[in-house]
């Protein structure tokens, strides 16, 4: 569905007019996500080694309470801030994956769709080498219901 290329995703296999629309709205939504991504890990980053900074200062205070006191919140207001972005992150990631998922089903919908295609053709060439192009076969008329004798039967439940 998709290729990556350095900071953006590009539509590259879609040439199907029915999803080609939802394909490129896909694209700008997944473009979208992973530059938002991009910035909440880089404010991830940034708080994660605050937060190491902090514990470091924390472990190496001297014997003073209030000290220890200020770092521990310290620390603690970064736990939390991180804990938030991880689940920004995460968020980021499911929504990247809902947008991946439903490329994928896209894809096999049109892929089984080519391959019942081929199927059909396969079959069709197969018919026409075993029957000569002179054969009453090929000058019948195809119905597609079935006799009445049959019908009747089916109606009342039964079989004959």
């Amino acid at each position: 569905m998709f290729g990556q290329e350095k900071y953006g995703f590009s539509l590259i296999d879609i040439d199907d007019p029915r999803f080609l629309k939802e394909c490129a709205g896909n694209s700008k939504k997944l473009i979208r996500l992973h530059y938002d991504e991009q910035i909440v890990d880089l404010e991830w980053r940034k708080t994660y080694k605050a937060l190491r900074d902090a514990e470091h200062r924390m472990a190496t205070a001297g014997s003073n309470d209030k000290t220890k006191e200020l770092l521990k919140k310290e620390v603690q207001n970064h736990l939390k801030y991180l804990l938030e972005l991880q689940e920004q992150k995460d968020m980021y990631q499911e929504n990247v994956k809902e947008v991946y998922a439903r490329c994928d089903t896209i894809k096999g919908m049109i892929k089984k769709e080519n391959d019942l295609e081929e199927l059909r053709m396969t079959l069709e060439n197969h018919t026409r080498d075993r029957i000569p192009r002179d054969a009453a076969f090929w000058t019948q008329k195809f119905q597609v219901k079935s006799s009445p004798s049959a019908t009747r039967a089916q109606d009342f439940g039964g079989m004959r």
